[in-house]
């Protein structure tokens, strides 16, 4: 799996991640595993219990809090912080990486991180923010 991206020491963010890429996210040293993708948005997607399954037979640890944009709120945001309290190499992964990148963003910023830094900081490493502004800023601390 190769488009992994690092966020922060612990923290990286990729797309949609299969039960055949589980093992190679072993290898790489991931402890836990993110689903911030809800079931059931694409045909394609496997679901999150299965991946749950494969997750946890290989001995990662797997979180699921699934985001829908519109519906983002600091329930989400919380349930992301408290699955990050131990330092883990923690990969979080939805369909593109965005939201997962909106979690990391909005996490730093409740815990005193300036918002607009954090968003520069996450748009160069590829993310674009900017469609999910009127979903964050809501939430953002500023």
């Amino acid at each position: 799996m190769s488009n992994v991206v690092q966020i922060d020491e612990f923290y990286f963010v990729s797309p949609q991640v299969l039960r055949e890429d589980l093992s190679e996210l072993k290898k790489q040293g991931f402890e836990k595993i993110i689903n911030n993708r809800p079931d059931g948005e694409s045909d394609d997607q496997p679901s999150g219990e299965s991946l749950r399954v494969a997750v946890e037979m290989l001995g990662m640890k797997y979180v699921s809090n699934p985001i829908e944009l519109p519906k983002l709120s600091l329930v989400h945001v919380d349930a992301q912080s408290d699955a990050l309290v131990e330092s883990e190499k923690t990969l979080a992964f939805c369909r593109t990486g965005t939201r997962s990148s909106v979690l990391w963003v909005l996490m730093k910023n409740a815990q005193g991180e300036e918002y607009q830094e954090l968003v520069s900081q996450v748009s160069g490493k590829g993310f674009d923010l900017s469609r999910c502004s009127a979903a964050m800023e809501p939430l953002a601390k500023k």
